[in-house]
C-alpha cells in the first residue's frame, strides 16, 4: 500500500513537471515578445520625436506631429498631421512632403536595425476626410541618403516621393 502511494505521488510530480515546462516556456516567449513589443515602440517614438523636432524646425509655417503606430509583420508605421492645410497650395504641399520624408527616413537611416513600414502624411483639411497620402518607409530612407549624398536634385525627390504616395482612406477612431 506505501508503495502505491509512493509511486501515485511520482505520477503526479512528474505529470506536474511535464506540463509546467511548456506553460514555462510558452509565458517567457510572451514576456520576451512584449519586452520586443516595448523596445520597438520606445525606438518609434525616439524616431518620430526626432522627426517632428527637425520637421517643425524647417517647415516652420505649420506645427506637424508625428505619431507611431503598428505596421505590418512586426514593424511600425508613422503617421505625421500638419495642423494646416498643407495640400491646399502646391508650395507649401512641397515644401512639407520634402522635409516630412526626409525627416523621417534621416531618423530610420539613423536606425538600420529598425523594421518600419509606412509614412501616412495628412493635414488638417483632409484628416477631417479621413484621407492619408502614404509611402513607404523604404522609398524615405532612399530618397534621403540620396538627398544627402547629392545624388538626385529636389525636384528629382519630389517627383519620386509624388510617384510613390498612394491616397488611403482611414476609418473613423
Amino acid at each position: 500500500m506505501q508503495n502505491n502511494a509512493r509511486l501515485l505521488i511520482m505520477r503526479r510530480k512528474t505529470r506536474h513537471r511535464t506540463l509546467c515546462g511548456p506553460v514555462l516556456i510558452a509565458i517567457i516567449a510572451m514576456l520576451t515578445a512584449a519586452s520586443g513589443f516595448a523596445e520597438s515602440f520606445e525606438k518609434a517614438e525616439a524616431v518620430c520625436f526626432e522627426a517632428q523636432r527637425n520637421v517643425n524646425a524647417l517647415a516652420d509655417f505649420t506645427h506637424t506631429s508625428c505619431l507611431p503606430s503598428l505596421g505590418r509583420k512586426n514593424s511600425r508605421s508613422f503617421i505625421l498631421l500638419s495642423d494646416q492645410p498643407v495640400f491646399s497650395t502646391e508650395a507649401s504641399k512641397k515644401s512639407w512632403l520634402l522635409v516630412s520624408v526626409a525627416a523621417v527616413g534621416d531618423a530610420l537611416n539613423k536606425r538600420p536595425s529598425f523594421k518600419a513600414d509606412e509614412l501616412w502624411l495628412s493635414d488638417a483639411v483632409r484628416t477631417k476626410e479621413h484621407l492619408a497620402f502614404v509611402i513607404p518607409a523604404e522609398v524615405a530612407k532612399s530618397l534621403q541618403q540620396r538627398i544627402k549624398r547629392d545624388d538626385i536634385t529636389l525636384e528629382t525627390m519630389y517627383r519620386e516621393i509624388l510617384s510613390s504616395l498612394s491616397r488611403r482612406q482611414f476609418s473613423k477612431p
